[in-house]
């Protein structure tokens, strides 16, 4: 039997060790230092802490109340990725079984009638996340996909990056250097201002906003985690026409592309094939065995963004699935 603890502020510090140093599935997005970004009244928490026996921590379960429905356990709508984080000595059939049967019983008492767990993919995990994808499809749970595009730099991915690129990217990353298109880190407030008016106007035409605010994306940089964000500008000459800001998961050695931008006016030029070209050369600067440019689906995986999707496959690379399991309690 495991007993399971309402996440408090005294147990922060428990649970961000727990998270980054000893969870075979736990990223920064896990951690509280990432969580507390948002504002309290944004989401209603409910995280837990699950420890075993002799009182050790054995797996956490980062968690608010959906806005729409506060009878949904829902991990987490605050991160890209929730879930069950466990530890390697408690991943085990028996063991993943007794604590989310336990997990069950515990959100029933508490009076939640759903569970929604967002699961780590298996690029972001230490070890492979497929027994407790099993275990939850063996316990009922239903499922939505979503599809994510990555390369993998240690596998057979040329050496020579655009030798990996369809002619079509070649050609506008030739144009791009010809045109003295450099990519450099953005560092002050100023730069990165410009970087987020750019993906602003990029999404308007999409009817949507930037997931993140210009103030939450510096106080992610300045205070919370200054060691996985960063940001990039295309510059010619002086000025900034295209950008990218991207996450660093250090312990699974894997970059993300949160946006990745250009002005419009500069598309004949296609800087956003450049932009794309210069975070795989990063990637490989830093050591980083994959480059992950995130999903092409919307609608809980219903709908695929099928001109995004060949996009990001003129880069070369693979796929993975975002897997997301839900249960009516």
């Amino acid at each position: 039997m495991f007993r399971i603890e309402p996440y408090e502020k005294t147990y922060e510090q428990l649970w961000d060790d727990f998270v980054l140093n000893k969870s075979i599935n736990g990223t920064f997005l896990h951690s509280r230092n990432f969580l507390n970004y948002h504002p309290k009244e944004r989401f209603q928490d409910c995280s837990l802490l699950i420890f075993n026996k002799k009182n050790n921590l054995a797996a956490i379960v980062p968690a608010c109340k959906d806005p729409n429905d506060t009878a949904c356990f829902f991990s987490h709508k605050g991160s890209t990725y929730g879930g069950i984080v466990i530890d390697k000595k408690h991943y085990s059939s028996d063991t993943l079984l007794e604590i989310t049967e336990n997990l069950e019983d515990y959100l029933r008492t508490a009076h939640f009638r759903s569970l929604y767990l967002k699961i780590t993919p298996d690029i972001l995990c230490t070890e492979s996340p497929a027994l407790l994808e099993y275990l939850l499809y063996y316990k009922n749970y239903r499922q939505y996909s979503e599809l994510n595009t990555y390369i993998d730099l240690t596998a057979a991915y040329d050496e020579k990056i655009v030798s990996n690129f369809t002619q079509g990217k070649r050609t506008n990353i030739s144009n791009c250097l010809k045109a003295g298109l450099i990519c450099k880190p953005l560092a002050s407030p100023e730069e990165i201002q410009k970087l987020y008016n750019i993906i602003n106007e990029n999404l308007k035409k999409y009817k949507v906003k930037p997931v993140h605010s210009f103030n939450e994306l510096m106080e992610l940089k300045q205070r919370y985690i200054p060691d996985n964000i960063a940001f990039f500008g295309g510059y010619i000459k002086e000025e900034l026409i295209a950008g990218a800001i991207v996450f660093y998961f250090h312990k699974t050695k894997t970059l993300h592309t949160q946006y990745l931008c250009a002005k419009e006016e500069f598309a004949k030029l296609s800087p956003m094939s450049f932009m794309y070209y210069s975070m795989i050369v990063e990637a490989k600067r830093l050591g980083f065995q994959n480059i992950s440019w995130g999903i092409s689906t919307e609608d809980f995986g219903h709908t695929l963004n099928q001109g995004l999707l060949k996009n990001k496959e003129s880069y070369g690379g693979t796929y993975s699935i975002n897997k997301t399991f839900y249960k009516e309690l």
